[in-house]
């Protein structure tokens, strides 16, 4: 009785939040001039494939327990040295390859940590943040990479008026939704994040997957990488905004994740990180300072933070 009623409060509260958004929405649409005009839809949705790509990758990590503070910093100092490369070799295959390689090693280093060394996540990946930005910064000596090839550039085009990166994102949003709901793999990771010890005596490597979906979060986030490079021409150390991580996060909590962990899906987390997405969009258009922008994300963190609190409260 008493699980039947908590489960139907946090149905509830998912249920508000997702209203509170798409209300917040229409509000906007009413309130903003241009904000449901055919180029700023399309930018909004061009934006989302950044934040949405890394968002897909916490909500696997968030699914079984853990937290990744590393992702933007990753998604930066793995796309640095392909770029790099591409850039004066005129070579996408090397280039493509390292960053996925330099990718692969951090969430390597992070799996390791947290799944054999049995390590508190959120001090590995805030060691691992910390050194992939010094890394980003040491090779580029704070200096941003141009004159990527027009074949990797492919990527950032539009056909017609869509960005061909808006297609991308969406075919690895539904590939990562039918692995998480539809297979034995993805039951498996929501049964590590409600209660690892039974999922370990139950037969389950634990380990293993902890392992890999670190492992799985660095190649969204290199994806990520990609994308934006493709699309902007330029690789470095800033190429994403100092609050990507917390806009990441947040998504993947509006969108039902939460960061007990146990609970996600791919659906809420695109929705959450087009809301995300919205509200950035929003503070352009109406031309609000970045600190201001900055109060703005803070207090919706404490807000998301609360709402977490409450679904998950027993």
């Amino acid at each position: 009785m008493i699980r039947t009623i908590v489960s139907d409060r946090k149905k509830l509260l998912d249920l508000i939040t997702l209203l509170a958004a798409v209300i917040f929405v229409i509000i906007l649409s009413a309130a903003v001039p241009n904000f449901l005009s055919l180029n700023n839809v399309i930018n909004v949705l061009e934006q989302l494939t950044t934040i949405g790509m890394l968002c897909l990758g916490m909500t696997f990590i968030l699914i079984i327990g853990g937290i990744d503070l590393s992702m933007p910093a990753v998604l930066m100092a793995a796309t640095v040295p392909g770029a790099m490369i591409m850039s004066k070799t005129g070579n996408v295959l090397v280039g493509v390859v390292i960053i996925l390689g330099v990718g692969i090693i951090f969430g390597m280093i992070n799996g390791i940590a947290i799944a054999k060394a049995r390590m508190i996540p959120f001090i590995v990946t805030l060691s691992t943040q910390i050194i992939a930005n010094g890394f980003a910064v040491m090779i580029t000596n704070s200096k941003s990479v141009f004159g990527l090839p027009d074949v990797f550039l492919f990527l950032g085009i539009k056909i017609g008026i869509v960005p061909i990166s808006i297609p991308i994102f969406f075919i690895i949003a539904v590939i990562s939704h039918i692995i998480l709901a539809k297979t034995k793999y993805g039951r498996i990771f929501y049964m590590i994040g409600q209660n690892e010890n039974t999922a370990r005596i139950s037969g389950i490597r634990t380990d293993l997957y902890i392992f890999c979906t670190y492992i799985i979060a660095s190649i969204y986030a290199c994806i990520a990488g990609i994308l934006l490079a493709a699309r902007t021409n330029m690789a470095g150390a800033t190429m994403v905004g100092n609050t990507m991580l917390t806009d990441t996060i947040s998504a993947a909590v509006i969108g039902g994740a939460s960061l007990s962990g146990g609970k996600g899906n791919i659906f809420g987390s695109v929705l959450g990180a087009l809301f995300i997405t919205v509200i950035s969009n929003f503070i352009n258009l109406m031309g609000y300072s970045y600190y201001v922008g900055l109060i703005i994300k803070g207090v919706l963190i404490v807000i998301i933070i609360a709402l977490d609190r409450l679904r998950n409260r027993e």
